[in-house]
């Protein structure tokens, strides 16, 4: 049987173009960012990345056969950075417009974020952030506490806000009366309450989201990757090397 020359050529594009998609995927490295939120996510003293959400990735990746990077970088650009495909992937809320927009989320869910509010046991409860008008409240610099936190800043709303750098600062406020109502979020005040002991204190759920793996739909490979992930992540849970949290 005869092969004509244009069948040659067009098996030898084929065999090219296999051959490079294959070095291609040997040569790539996943480009994962996070951005500090104490608690979840930071950088330890020794410039690595810390917190049982980046412990998360990173297991989850070793667990893999993925070559990938992982670097901070402020929130505002790495949303940015997500959406143009210079981060590949981020480990968090999927329900974020530009994350939305822009990526590939894992079917799921890694973990909750739950925003909530603290008092002692005689204050009034609060539901919603019209109720704290005319109450004094403790916010931690750097969170925006969805839209409670610029309504709060907004003086116009005449609540009484203090604002500290630290966690550890704040539940100490609150353990001194100074305020009677603080916002923060759930896992990052277990270490918190563990050191500081606040008597009659009461810890309500305002807001939940749950966290996943995002991709971004541009990279290569981009829903076998995030497969993989969810099957790594999956498999340590079983293996009992991951916290499941809830």
């Amino acid at each position: 049987m005869k092969i004509s020359l244009t069948t040659l050529f067009l098996i030898f594009l084929i065999f090219f173009s296999v051959i490079l998609s294959h070095a291609q995927d040997d040569n790539f490295v996943l480009n994962v960012g996070y951005f500090d939120f104490p608690g979840l996510t930071h950088t330890d003293e020794n410039g690595n990345p810390a917190g049982f959400v980046n412990e998360i990735t990173i297991k989850t990746l070793e667990n893999t056969d993925i070559k990938y990077t992982i670097n901070k970088y402020p929130a505002a650009r790495l949303y940015k950075y997500l959406s143009n495909g210079k981060v590949h992937v981020f480990n968090g809320l999927s329900s974020i417009p530009i994350v939305k927009a822009s990526s590939f989320s894992s079917k799921i869910p890694l973990f909750p974020l739950e925003m909530r509010i603290y008092h002692r046991g005689d204050k009034k409860p609060i539901v919603t952030k019209e109720e704290l008008v005319n109450h004094s409240v403790i916010l931690i610099r750097g969170f925006t506490y969805k839209d409670w936190g610029a309504w709060i800043r907004n003086k116009k709303n005449n609540i009484n806000f203090y604002e500290t750098n630290s966690h550890e600062s704040a539940f100490e406020m609150l353990q001194r009366g100074r305020s009677e109502y603080l916002l923060n979020y759930k896992y990052i005040d277990q270490k918190v309450l563990n050191d500081i002991q606040i008597p009659g204190l009461i810890i309500k759920p305002l807001f939940r989201w749950n966290c996943y793996f995002n991709i971004n739909k541009n990279t290569p490979n981009a829903k076998k990757i995030l497969k993989k992930l969810e099957d790594s992540y999956e498999e340590l849970i079983r293996e009992g090397k991951l916290q499941q949290y809830d």
